[in-house]
């Protein structure tokens, strides 16, 4: 009797030759050229052919609507450079990736959506701005690459690194030359992110860069 990855594999080249020749496809569609194709073979009925069929579905090897497969998903060009991208500087947003891979909005939406499906990239929304990760990615990294990158972030931290001790909202932003507001923003986000403790001293809250945590966090992210 045939092995269930015999079958699998006997309806995926199946499956594979269909799609050269239809640039789309509906389930009842795939199932009625398999079966016809293995008609002679006792060990593959129809009933089968659902089964697999649906499991590679699940496993987003083939996704219904589309002639793209997961293992030729990154074969375009383009759109493997819009994959090592994301992989090389996690939290890309599109414009990002537009601008630096010189490609148009509908065709990096076009192909943003295409790893998105076959689950090679996965997005989030942070403050409205839609980001991408490579798929396998620690989601509770996420925010910390978001913010890290930021360069108002980037010199809040290296100020606050420099001075090594508590320090007060007005002299980050007047050390900065930033609005009072935009540095409280940013420190409570690195607050809530365990990045900064905070303290009172005299009804005054006083901000402190947990260095260790910090240094943790970068080589964490660094390494990935």
């Amino acid at each position: 009797m045939n092995s269930p990855n015999y079958s699998e594999s006997v309806v995926l080249e199946l499956v594979k030759e269909y799609l050269t020749k239809k640039s789309f496809f509906s389930i009842k569609q795939i199932i009625e050229f398999v079966d016809h194709r293995v008609k002679l073979n006792p060990n593959i009925n129809r009933n089968k052919i659902e089964v697999i069929i649906k499991s590679l579905i699940k496993k987003k090897i083939i996704i219904p609507g589309t002639k793209l497969m997961k293992n030729n998903i990154i074969e375009h060009p383009k759109r493997n450079e819009i994959f090592n991208y994301i992989k090389n500087n996690p939290s890309s947003n599109i414009n990002e990736i537009m601008n630096t891979l010189n490609v148009g909005s509908n065709q990096a939406l076009w192909h943003l959506s295409c790893l998105e499906k076959f689950q090679f990239v996965r997005s989030k929304k942070i403050n409205n701005h839609r980001i991408f990760f490579k798929f396998d990615s620690n989601p509770e990294l996420d925010k910390l690459y978001y913010y890290l990158k930021k360069t108002i972030v980037q010199k809040i931290i290296l100020f606050m690194k420099k001075e090594q001790k508590s320090l007060k909202i007005t002299e980050i932003a007047t050390s900065l030359k930033k609005n009072h507001n935009t540095i409280k923003k940013y420190l409570n986000i690195l607050k809530n992110l365990k990045l900064i403790k905070t303290q009172k001293v005299k009804n005054r809250t006083l901000f402190k860069l947990e260095i260790e945590e910090y240094s943790k966090i970068r080589k964490s992210i660094q390494s990935k």
